[in-house]
């Protein structure tokens, strides 16, 4: 379910431009009361619904939330521009020319360090008091990289320049990874080396993707969806060193283990990806405490030796701990 902060600035941003509640409920066939009511909340299809209408009525998928408007169609156009690039970062230097062809837009810049690459995004934050289109745009750029390179993307650590909002919890689920309030910048931290994936969409996966996107990146919390997003959610209920076996998660998932390797495979995942990636998101986390020590972290995450943490955790994020840890702390005011 979509949490009501970022249902009430979106609507916010949009009637101010002078589009019509009614006209909202009914381009988006959700009940007024059901988007006046403060304490509902939305589900993906209403909410992907809901942002798609908004987008349309106002002929601005900014929402009102930036100085200028950007036209309805401007995000299908850029993915066009975009979708026939070698690799991925070919592509977001292509992205970020686009988007400079229009005064008053968003900017994306692309810091690239050896082993870790900042994604900056800077827009004028009086227009976005509520941090709705800032949050967008961190999850639209971890997201449509994701899809075009076809594997979700390491998310090393997430940057805001602003104070902690008072849905800041609410960031966990948005990106499952350490957030930085009054940080330097807003930004997403990658590893550098994604950035030679090639792309793995084309025209065909394209037209498909763009019936309900950018609406529906930002109508899930997490990356993946189905098999992969319910998985995620049951390997977090166990201890990370008791974590189940494949037989044990497609029993409760109530499947084969056949199945549920196939659909993660149509997902483009893997039953040991993901339970990688769900101990390195918890590392990320523990390693910003800096009263854990790292041999503590990888006992606790099941790992029966700190060098085989090490190792798993710079395959993942092509970055050892202690430096990962180090940059934090520098970062830290």
């Amino acid at each position: 379910m979509i949490p009501r902060p970022f249902i009430d600035a979106p609507l916010r941003g949009v009637t101010a431009l002078g589009v019509a509640l009614d006209d909202i409920s009914s381009a988006s066939n959700i009940p007024r009361s059901l988007l006046q009511d403060p304490s509902a909340e939305l589900n993906n299809r209403q909410y992907t619904q809901l942002m798609s209408s908004l987008w349309r009525l106002s002929n601005d998928e900014l929402m009102g939330l930036a100085p200028q408007r950007s036209r309805f169609g401007t995000f299908s156009m850029m993915c066009k521009t975009i979708i026939h690039c070698a690799t991925l970062e070919h592509a977001l230097h292509r992205a970020r020319h686009f988007y400079q062809l229009f005064p008053g837009m968003p900017r994306l810049h692309i810091d690239k360090q050896k082993h870790l690459t900042r994604l900056v995004l800077t827009h004028d934050l009086r227009y976005d008091p509520d941090h709705f289109l800032s949050e967008s745009l961190l999850v639209i750029w971890h997201r449509l990289p994701s899809w075009l390179v076809g594997q979700g993307i390491p998310l090393i650590a997430v940057g805001c320049c602003y104070e902690a909002p008072e849905h800041a919890s609410l960031y966990q689920q948005l990106f499952a990874t350490p957030v930085k309030f009054n940080a330097d910048a807003t930004y997403l931290t990658i590893p550098s080396k994604v950035l030679r994936l090639p792309i793995a969409q084309n025209e065909a996966s394209l037209a498909r993707f763009l019936q309900q996107s950018p609406a529906d990146l930002l109508g899930r919390p997490n990356p993946h969806q189905s098999v992969t997003g319910r998985l995620r959610k049951l390997l977090r209920q166990y201890e990370f060193n008791r974590l189940p076996s494949l037989t044990q998660v497609a029993q409760q998932l109530q499947l084969s283990s056949a199945t549920l390797r196939r659909r993660l495979q149509d997902e483009q995942t893997s039953f040991q990806r993901l339970k990688d990636e769900c101990r390195m998101e918890e590392a990320c986390r523990l390693l910003s405490r800096p009263d854990h020590s790292i041999r503590d972290i990888a006992e606790y995450l099941g790992y029966t030796e700190a060098s085989t943490f090490h190792r798993a955790f710079k395959k993942w994020g092509d970055i050892t701990p202690s430096v990962y840890r180090q940059q934090l702390l520098q970062e830290t005011p």
